[in-house]
């Protein structure tokens, strides 16, 4: 037994390495670095034992404390040999499970019977299996400080062996040569090498990873942003992945091309795929392609494009394990290139086609001179028919003209015949009703009442009409708001009666030049057609108006009834009702024809616009711009 004080030594020794490897920890965060910190402390416990003479120790449970103390550093020495040869991916879990078998060692250590039984096979074990980790990773590495760095590590677990047997000698000497050999590998060994290429090894595969994400990432720019498509598959075909620019070339997005076949997705054209399949299997076969193929393909909307595709093979132990293909579009020089082969066939047509032509020229000759004199044989008499003709259309036209002119004199007649009886009847019915008071006569006596005064204005409207064309306009200069409020007064008491809303909004800037007479004429009927068919309760009408290409388009809305598209087709046609049932009596089917016609005399247009039954009407015409005037009003006569 070595005197007690000697075991100062180791512990002098591992109190230096815990206070080194803290400080790296603190610097780096590398939990393998707090991992072999901890496990030196612990391993402190064995050789504190030893200087205070307490071994063997009597009690059971200092005696398996003495004994489980070093364990956790054999776990930790195998764990950094595993990682010489194999990347362990979350080191984190392996320092937490570390952690948790520490712990449950130290609590089964408290139990009131000796553990050396069953902990002395698990450190056997772990001894053997550093020790031949290390030589094979010697044996891989080849390199001076590894081997230092192997035979460091084996002495560590043959003084945990000569711990475990109870041979002192043998512990203190392999832990002094531990650390000569660590000593000599921090003597002969460049930073990186030896114990801390352990430590390091983390951070060189964290910054290859970086640099490999990095230039990972400038890849998957530069294929994410070619026009090109680059897409990869399997030894098997399967497409793994697929460069955005597949959507504008294809149709498809990226991931309806992923887990499928070039086959599957069924994009090549039915004529092409024989061909295309016959290029796979060449390029699969042989390992390489001589040049890239054209052919088509369909896209998801049906249509047909060119493309060029490249294939290339990635090749591993002699046998291919991915194919890459670029797509490129080449539907416009294919459009050019049998555009340029149809001109050509076009021009070789035409070469063939001169010269036939040159030898029927002499046939042609002579029948170009008998078609000559044959077209002026019929020009002089189409000559003859023109003259024949323009007397026809003379006599026709005036023949139209007495007939519209009788027309529109009998209607006129009918009109003066039919009001000179119907006046007295408008006059009289309402006298004869007020002195009969059977109920019965009185609603017989209001039908006819109605009807009359139907007829009536069907009278007088229609004699307007005619006369419409003959109406001369007295032109003036109006400020179209000031007129608009003053008609709209004058319809005041129906819209109270019916609780509509009008709304006028026009500019104080907006003038036309128009007959002030026809103008009302004009706004009476829209704004009374509006009132008609406005709603029963909430109606709304809005006027409005607005400067357009040296016209005022003015218009004039509701939110009634609204018309179908055939009802916009006809409502400007003579004598047509919307209601066309017949029981409308209070509009004899002229007052829009008679706007048409007034409108159409000032030089305007206009039409009317509804998004159907149920969502109001909007009538909209032009007339001539006005501009403002500092002096009298002029009057033109038209």
């Amino acid at each position: 037994m070595f005197p007690s004080p000697l075991w100062l030594i180791p512990i002098i020794a591992i109190y230096g390495t815990v206070a080194w490897f803290t400080k790296l920890y603190l610097e780096d965060r590398d939990k393998r670095k707090l991992m072999f910190s901890i496990v030196f402390i612990l391993a402190s416990i064995d050789y504190i034992f030893m200087l205070l003479d307490l071994y063997p120790h009597p009690n059971t449970i200092l005696y398996n404390l003495y004994l489980v103390a070093s364990v956790p550093l054999q776990i930790a020495i195998l764990i950094a040999v595993i990682e010489t040869l194999y990347k362990i991916e979350d080191f984190d879990k392996a320092f937490k499970a570390f952690l948790v078998v520490t712990v449950i060692m130290f609590l089964v250590s408290f139990l009131p019977l000796s553990i050396r039984p069953f902990l002395l096979p698990i450190r056997q074990v772990l001894s053997i299996e550093t020790i031949a980790i290390s030589f094979y990773s010697f044996l891989r590495k080849k390199s001076e400080p590894a081997f230092l760095f192997g035979m460091s590590l084996i002495c560590f677990t043959t003084a945990s062996i000569g711990m475990a047997r109870d041979i002192p000698e043998l512990a203190v000497f392999s832990f002094t040569m531990a650390y000569v050999f660590l000593s000599m590998i921090f003597r002969r060994a460049s930073p990186k090498e030896g114990i801390e290429s352990y430590f390091s090894l983390m951070k060189r595969l964290e910054e290859t990873e970086r640099k490999l994400k990095l230039s990972e990432e400038r890849y998957r720019i530069i294929v994410e942003h070619t026009s090109d498509v680059i897409m990869v598959s399997n030894s098997d075909g399967i497409i793994t992945y697929v460069s955005p620019s597949c959507k504008n070339l294809f149709g498809y997005g990226p991931e309806e091309f992923i887990g499928k076949t070039l086959w599957q997705m069924k994009i090549i054209h039915p004529e092409d795929v024989g061909f295309v399949s016959s290029y796979h299997r060449s390029v699969k076969e042989g390992g390489f392609a001589d040049k890239p193929i054209e052919f088509r393909v369909i896209t998801k909307d049906g249509r047909i494009k060119w493309v060029s595709q490249s294939l290339s093979t990635v090749k591993e132990n002699g046998r291919i394990v991915m194919f890459i293909s670029s797509y490129r579009d080449v539907t416009d020089r294919k459009e050019m290139e049998q555009q340029l082969s149809e001109k050509v066939k076009e021009l070789e047509r035409a070469k063939r086609a001169y010269l036939n032509i040159m030898e029927d020229l002499r046939e042609n000759i002579e029948k170009l001179k008998k078609a000559r004199e044959e077209i002026r044989r019929k020009n002089r008499e189409l000559e003859e028919i023109n003259k024949n003709l323009e007397k026809i259309v003379r006599k026709r036209t005036a023949q139209v003209e007495r007939l519209l002119k009788a027309k529109e004199e009998l209607l006129i007649q009918i009109s003066h015949d039919i009001k000179t009886p119907l006046t007295p009847l408008c006059t009289l019915l309402p006298l004869v009703r007020d002195q009969v008071n059977d109920p019965k006569i009185k609603r017989l006596l209001d039908i006819c009442i109605k009807n009359a005064n139907y007829m009536k204005k069907l009278i007088a409207d229609t004699l307007q009409l005619l006369k419409v064309e003959e109406t001369d306009l007295k032109i003036e200069n109006i400020k179209l708001k000031e007129y608009v409020e003053e008609i709209v007064e004058n319809h005041r008491l129906n819209l109270d009666q019916k609780k509509i809303n009008i709304d006028v909004s026009i500019g104080d800037d907006i003038f036309v030049r128009a007959d002030k007479v026809r103008l009302r004429e004009i706004f009476d009927n829209l704004i009374s057609n509006a009132i008609k068919y406005s709603k029963e309760e909430g109606g709304e009408i809005k006027i409005g108006a607005e400067k357009e290409n040296g016209m005022v388009k003015i218009f004039v809305k509701d939110n009634g009834k609204g018309m179908t598209e055939e009802q916009l087709e006809r409502v400007f046609d003579e004598f047509y009702k919307a209601d066309q049932s017949g029981h409308d009596l209070a509009s004899v089917g002229v007052g829009l024809s008679i706007c048409k016609k007034l409108v159409e005399k000032h030089g305007g247009k206009i039409w009317a616009e509804s998004e159907g039954l149920g969502k109001g009407s909007t009538f909209y015409f032009t007339l001539p711009a006005g501009y403002p005037e500092k002096v009298a009003e002029k009057t033109v006569e038209v």
